[in-house]
């Protein structure tokens, strides 16, 4: 009598168990990949922007103003607010129609300027910056809406650093975009491959990124992922607060929602949500490098100072 061939019932559960183990390691390999492009196009990104503030350079002599105002110190909420360093920037990022349609004479809020407000650019968007379930991260990368709802700012994950420590935006801070800076490559003193220029947040606010104030400026003063906690004030103490991951992704859910409202003053850090717990920075010199929340403190906070006269040694970072 012939055998009949075939798979027995524990062959089986072996093939099965095999199969499974190789798609779960093909997976995270996949996940890593899909990770290490994501990090790529963030730091290509900041590439083109240090190129565009090169090129404005240049043509000005001064890097763009972080943010212009006629009083100060500027603090969100106040009526006035002009059109930030990445407005002034346009034209160098190749995006000159937007720049044209910009009315440098009135707010960022007026009418004139609510075509360009409410355009995306991509070299302005880290893949990171919303997790995929959110609703605004396909609008973000520039993908359609389904369904189609009101249209939402054109946002950016990259803002200038403005100072060394949590402070409200003004006329004399460390950084090199502040309030009305005109800020030389020279008073960069520092040296420019210790200073940082531009970084990332781990969540955008939700104003446009031509707003000054908090969406287009953060300083060093909290760690990178962090929140400079007794600088919320009340917030801090409010249930909403508490009740949250304390978080700046927490943070400006909370915002967005209306379940709470920031101090005037408040500016917040850097972040990202790329893996490895850190934020991708440019440096004065062109550089882009993934800087992790593990630095020393007192290190990071003096990256964001232009001209503190302490050396840094390359490998505290």
């Amino acid at each position: 009598m012939r055998r009949r061939s075939g798979f027995t019932l524990i062959e089986m559960i072996v093939v099965l168990g095999i199969i499974a183990v190789i798609l779960s390691l093909m997976l995270s390999a996949f996940h890593a990949g899909n990770e290490a492009a994501r990090r790529i196009q963030c730091m290509n990104n900041l590439k083109q922007i240090h190129l565009a503030l090169n090129s404005y350079y240049e043509t000005h002599s001064v890097l763009p103003p972080g943010a212009v105002a006629s009083t100060h110190p500027l603090t969100e909420g106040t009526a006035g607010h002009r059109i930030d360093w990445i407005g002034s920037l346009l034209p160098f990022m190749e995006q000159y129609g937007i720049y044209q349609t910009l009315n440098f004479e009135v707010t960022v809020e007026h009418a004139a300027n609510m075509t360009a407000a409410n355009c995306r650019i991509s070299a302005l968007a880290c893949p990171d910056s919303y997790p995929r379930d959110d609703p605004a991260y396909a609008y973000f990368l520039g993908q359609p809406l389904t369904p189609r709802s009101i249209p939402l700012p054109g946002l950016t994950s990259y803002v200038g650093c403005h100072n060394d420590v949590e402070k409200t935006i003004d006329v004399d801070d460390h950084g090199v975009f502040f309030l009305n800076s005109r800020v030389r490559m020279a008073d960069v003193a520092d040296g420019l491959s210790q200073t940082f220029f531009v970084g990332e947040v781990a969540a955008p606010t939700a104003s446009c990124f031509l707003a000054s104030g908090r969406t287009s400026l953060r300083n060093t003063g909290a760690a990178i992922n962090g929140v400079e906690v007794e600088a919320l004030g009340e917030l801090a103490r409010s249930t909403a607060w508490q009740s949250s991951a304390q978080t700046p992704e927490a943070l400006e859910s909370l915002l967005k929602a209306g379940t709470v409202s920031i101090p005037p003053g408040y500016v917040g850090g850097f972040g990202s949500r790329h893996l490895g717990n850190g934020a991708i920075f440019a440096f004065g010199d062109g550089s882009v490098r993934f800087i992790r929340a593990s630095i020393e403190q007192s290190v990071y906070r003096r990256l964001g100072n232009r001209n503190d006269g302490e050396e840094i040694d390359d490998a505290a970072y």
